[in-house]
C-alpha cells in the first residue's frame, strides 16, 4: 500500500513534479484530494517552509511547506504550518477570481501572492520560500497561468516592440525578475517607466532624504501588463535589493486615467488603473515619468476604446 513521504517541511530547496503522490508529507494526499480526475495539471511544485512572517512591499504570510498546482483553470494551494493542535489545509483559487498575482524576492526570500475576490471581499494569499532554488519553478508556475489565463488581443493597437528595445533601457534586477515570465509569442506594444527620484525634505533642523519615485516599469502586451518595481531604498546611495512583479489580465481591467498627485509638496504624473472582479474594485498607480506620459495617454486611450471588462463593460 502506497504511502506519502514523510516531511518536516525543513527541505533545502523547491522542486517540482509531475503527480500529486510525488509531493512530500501530508501534501500529497490533499493534493490528490482536491485536484479533480479530468482536471488538467499544467505544473505542480513544492515548497518548503521559510521562517518569515513579513516582506517587501508589505507583504505578509505565515512560515508553512506548500504544495501549488496551476491546473487550467485555477490555482490549488495545500499548507501546512508543521505545529501541533494546527491542521493542514487547501485552499482553491478559480481563475475568473484573480486580481493580480505577484512574484518577487529580496536576496534569499522569495515570495508569490495571489490578489483575489472570495465572497464579494478582497483576499490575499502570499507564500513565502527560499528564492535561490523557488524563482525558477515560480517563474515557470506564473508562466503557466498568464498563458492560460490571458486572453492573447487578437490584434494590436500600434506596431508591436521588440523586447530588446525595453531590455535596452531597464535595470538588470528588473530584467532577470520579467523575462522568465514571458510567454512564447508575446508581443509588448507600450511601456511606462518611472525612475528612481529623491528629495530633500526640513525636519526640524535636519535634511532628511526621501524617495519619491523607485524604478519601475510597466509592459503592456497582447497577454495583459507587467508591472515590475524595485523597493524603496532607505538612502539615495544604498542598493535596493527587493524587486516586485505584479502580472495582471486584460480582463480585469476597469478604467484607466492620467492624474496628478501630490507628495511632500511635488507634484506627481500616475497612471491610475482600477482593476475589478465580481463587484470588488482595487487601485493600481503607476507613476510615471515625465518621458512616459505620451506613451500614458496612449495606453488610456487604448483602454477606452478596445479592452471590455467583465459583463462587457467598456473601460473608461
Amino acid at each position: 500500500m502506497w504511502e506519502p513521504s514523510q516531511s518536516s517541511g525543513k527541505e533545502p530547496y523547491v522542486f517540482n513534479v509531475d503527480k500529486p503522490i510525488d509531493l512530500l508529507g501530508v501534501h500529497a494526499e490533499l493534493m490528490e484530494k482536491a485536484l479533480r480526475r479530468e482536471e488538467k495539471l499544467l505544473y505542480l511544485l513544492y515548497s518548503p517552509i521559510y521562517q518569515e512572517k513579513k516582506g517587501s512591499f508589505g507583504l505578509q504570510g505565515t512560515p508553512s511547506s506548500h504544495a501549488v498546482a496551476v491546473t487550467s483553470d485555477r490555482f490549488v494551494i495545500s499548507e501546512n504550518q508543521h505545529r501541533e493542535g494546527i491542521e493542514p489545509t487547501v485552499q482553491s483559487i478559480p481563475f475568473r477570481q484573480v486580481l493580480y498575482v505577484q512574484l518577487g524576492a529580496a536576496l534569499l526570500l522569495g515570495w508569490f501572492s495571489i490578489e483575489f475576490v472570495v465572497d464579494d471581499k478582497q483576499s490575499c494569499t502570499t507564500l513565502f520560500f527560499p528564492a535561490t532554488t523557488g524563482m525558477k519553478h515560480f517563474s515557470i508556475a506564473l508562466r503557466k497561468y498568464r498563458r492560460v489565463a490571458g486572453h492573447a488581443y487578437d490584434q494590436l493597437p500600434v506596431d508591436a516592440m521588440g523586447w530588446p528595445e525595453i531590455w535596452r533601457h531597464t535595470s538588470q534586477t528588473l530584467i532577470d525578475l520579467l523575462e522568465p515570465l514571458i510567454i512564447y509569442g508575446e508581443l509588448p506594444f507600450n511601456v511606462l517607466r518611472s525612475s528612481e527620484r529623491w528629495i530633500t525634505r526640513k525636519i526640524r533642523w535636519k535634511s532628511i532624504p526621501t524617495c519619491l519615485l523607485t524604478t519601475a516599469i510597466l509592459v503592456s502586451t497582447n497577454f495583459g501588463f507587467l508591472y515590475a518595481a524595485e523597493d524603496k531604498p532607505s538612502r539615495p546611495d544604498v542598493y535596493s535589493f527587493g524587486v516586485n512583479v505584479s502580472c495582471i489580465l486584460p480582463d480585469t481591467m476597469k478604467s484607466a486615467q492620467i492624474v496628478q498627485k501630490q507628495m511632500y509638496d511635488r507634484h506627481l504624473f500616475v497612471s491610475k488603473q482600477e482593476i475589478a472582479r465580481k463587484g470588488v474594485t482595487v487601485e493600481f498607480d503607476v507613476p510615471l515619468d515625465d518621458k512616459s506620459l505620451m506613451d500614458a495617454e496612449t495606453l488610456v486611450y487604448f483602454l477606452t476604446k478596445d479592452v471590455r471588462g467583465e459583463d462587457g463593460i467598456c473601460v473608461s
